[in-house]
């Protein structure tokens, strides 16, 4: 009896050392295998797709020309010992020490990551100390709130200047579009009166030359609108155009049941309105002041007298708004294409 027990004690612990041994093999194998698979599902750059804040066409323009300077990474899947070292290979990789010094930007989109383990801590860290050391910003963005925690405390190490942190890829977009612009404009370009200086010189531009613009001008309504003033209810009746001199506008669009969506926003030397204007609709969207502004107003009956006394500067400014419908559908049929 002993010895038929011992006989199969035996077998019974060299079956379990068997499958122990094949569960470890198959782990390992998976490992290897998912470790292949690239955390990276997409990369991008600034001159293939833009936040959701609206530009003027000079502004989108130099944006698309430096948009080698802000690099987007699309992340997804569980990011472990296996393929966070390739994360790190790929972005040193493709940012490179910039030749000129300026300042570039990394955007690390975690909206479909499904969290990752401690060395991927470790190597987020490694990411940032390369960062730090070739000029480039790290901005992590959609990460979830325990995603966020860990970040904070991990790889920031509460210095916000060590990495940036966003609720959104299009909000981390729009700050590095900011701060290139920022940039490139001239000192003291920020202030009202230099808005309304380029204001009009964006208008003389667009409408083909300043007696155009001058006619237009004279049937535009100067007025200022506090933050969280309503220019447009989503379903009123859509009777005027506004230019945008200064601050910046939401544009929101109600759902049945799902509250209100924030869809774009809008800045400078912009134009908001003109869809429901010319197709004679009511307002798609609520639009609402995000930062306070100013605008110029353009009514119907003001529009209607414009074109009874001016027809060439009407016709030069219904030229305008068609070209800037076909710029966006253009960037937005590129950012379509650049994510297919």
């Amino acid at each position: 009896t002993m010895l038929v027990y011992q006989l199969g004690r035996r077998l019974y612990d060299a079956r379990v050392a068997l499958w122990s041994g094949l569960s470890m093999a198959t782990c390992l194998m998976f490992a290897v295998s998912y470790g292949r698979v690239s955390v990276i599902r997409r990369h991008l750059t600034r001159a293939e797709i833009a936040s959701d804040m609206d530009r003027s066409e000079s502004a989108s323009q130099r944006l698309v020309a430096e948009g080698g300077r802000i690099h987007v990474f699309w992340l997804s899947g569980y990011i472990f010992f296996g393929s966070s070292n390739g994360l790190y290979e790929k972005l040193v990789a493709a940012m490179p020490q910039s030749a000129d010094g300026r300042r570039r930007f990394a955007v690390l989109d975690f909206a479909e990551v499904t969290g990752f383990d401690t060395s991927a801590v470790l190597t987020l860290r490694k990411l940032r100390n390369f960062a730090e050391q070739h000029g480039v910003t790290l901005i992590f963005a959609g990460a979830s709130e325990a995603m966020r925690r860990t970040l904070e405390r991990s790889v920031r190490g509460g210095d916000e200047a060590r990495a940036m942190m966003f609720a959104s890829r299009s909000d981390a977009l729009e700050w590095c579009e900011d701060q290139i612009l920022t940039e490139l404009d001239a000192p003291g370009g920020d202030t009202l009166e230099a808005e309304e200086m380029a204001f009009r010189a964006w208008l003389e531009k667009e409408m083909g030359g300043a007696a155009a613009a001058a006619a237009l001008m004279t049937h535009l309504e100067r007025r200022e609108a506090a933050t969280g003033a309503l220019l447009y209810a989503q379903g009123s009746p859509a009777c005027s155009i506004d230019f945008i001199v200064s601050g910046t506008v939401s544009v929101s669009v109600h759902r049945d049941g799902g509250g209100d969506h924030l869809v774009r926003r809008m800045s400078t030397r912009t134009v908001v309105g003109e869809m429901g204007f010319f197709r004679g609709l009511p307002r798609g969207a609520t639009i609402a002041v995000q930062s306070a502004a100013v605008l110029y107003t353009l009514s119907a009956a003001r529009f209607a007298a414009l074109k009874r006394d001016d027809p060439a500067a009407a016709t030069a400014f219904l030229e305008f708004i068609v070209r800037a419908l076909a710029n966006r559908l253009e960037f937005a049929n590129r950012g379509v294409s650049a994510l297919s």
